[in-house]
């Protein structure tokens, strides 16, 4: 089973995620520190891009070893190249079981909104797992903005996923579905911040130009107004208009395998 993946992984898209990681770094953190103290001897993290959620999770938890897993060899490539010892890199799709050690701990953050079978994701995922090991999902539930071009672009974002059969907001549905799955839900909750407009903005500048040439994005959304949306990012990017924060809110879920 593979999934389709909207955002791409080209060097622009790569930049993207390395300011996602910087302004997600804190929630990101806290979440770990709280629910995987550590030290763990063995970390996995699942759609790891170009490795920046890796080696936050290594140090984070104390892991005697990390591995980052992605399908992008491109991504792969760049996280290979600055990897700190202790962690490596394996270029699979995490919908067909990686060749890896089961693991103590696994971290999924922002993986299953681009899966259409998230529920398919977490049973296969019980398996990389030793007995009684974790999983520590983070996905988002909230993006709240008095604005109307960030309103606007969440708009878009969430129908073009839903195209895909994808959810923008699949933190909303992830305890039901967790549920399902051969888990134990020790932890359910919600994480609620603010980050900067301006910070928002130039993420969502950065992603823009890779879905726009999506085809069902092609198809379904008319080229004037995405345009129109483009720039209203960059002047909020630029700071060229004043914005109120951006509201976000990150479901969190610890489980216990079961298996």
């Amino acid at each position: 089973m593979t999934s389709h993946y909207t955002f791409g992984d080209s060097d622009l898209a790569a930049r993207r995620l390395y300011l996602l990681a910087e302004a997600y770094s804190d929630p990101s953190q806290a979440f770990l520190k709280q629910f995987a103290p550590g030290p763990v001897e063995r970390a996995l993290d699942l759609g790891c891009g170009p490795g920046y959620t890796t080696r936050l999770l290594h140090d984070t938890v104390a892991a005697g070893s990390t591995t980052g897993i992605d399908s992008s060899e491109h991504y792969i490539e760049l996280a290979r190249s600055h990897a700190p010892t202790g962690i490596e890199f394996v270029c699979h799709d995490v919908l067909d079981k990686p060749p890896v050690p089961r693991a103590d701990l696994i971290y999924v953050r922002f993986l299953l909104t681009h899966l259409a079978d998230p529920g398919f994701a977490l049973t296969l995922w019980a398996d990389l797992l030793v007995p009684r090991g974790m999983l520590l999902l983070q996905e988002v539930a909230l993006l709240d903005s008095e604005h109307p071009t960030l309103t606007r672009y969440y708009q878009l974002v969430e129908a073009l996923q839903a195209q895909y059969k994808q959810s923008l907001y699949i933190g909303r549905e992830l305890e039901g579905i967790a549920r399902s799955a051969p888990f134990i839900v020790e932890h359910h909750g919600q994480r609620l911040f603010e980050l900067p407009a301006h910070v928002m903005a130039t993420l969502h500048a950065l992603n823009l130009p890779t879905w726009k040439s999506d085809p069902v994005a092609m198809r379904n959304f008319d080229p004037k107004e995405i345009a129109e949306v483009e720039q209203g990012l960059l002047r909020i990017a630029q700071r060229a208009e004043l914005c109120a924060p951006v509201r976000i809110g990150l479901t969190e879920l610890v489980l216990r395998g079961m298996r």
